[in-house]
């Protein structure tokens, strides 16, 4: 007994093939691993550019522009401190929002002012 069905039989049954699973693993990949040579920013980027403004940014602003949660922010900031980043923690003086700066980039000296990355 045959149980293998036609195309045509398979569409009349319901059966649907997914795309995904028929293309292979190499070419589902590809398109994932090409999107940071795009152009666009990782959030670790993008929190570097935040913190690098002049006078820092506030929590609750980095919270928004991320979608990260209080606790992930701090994360993310403790981890720029171990790979040498120089990150100075205030208060706000208006709402008493916690605020991150980044005072010195790694290799550099505390004393040189840090320009935000365009």
């Amino acid at each position: 007994m045959n149980t293998q069905m036609t195309k045509s039989e398979a569409d009349q049954n319901g059966v649907v093939q997914s795309v995904a699973a028929s293309k292979p693993r190499q070419a589902r990949g590809a398109s994932r691993a090409g999107a940071s040579k795009s152009g666009t920013k990782s959030k670790q980027d993008q929190l570097i550019a935040l913190l690098s403004k002049h006078n820092g940014t506030r929590i609750s602003v980095i919270i928004g522009r991320l979608g990260w949660q209080a606790h992930t922010v701090r994360a993310a900031v403790s981890g720029l401190r171990k790979r040498g980043f120089e990150v100075a923690t205030s208060k706000s003086a208006k709402s008493g929002e916690i605020v991150y700066a980044i005072k010195a980039r790694p290799g550099t000296e505390a004393a040189e002012p840090v320009e935000a990355s365009s």
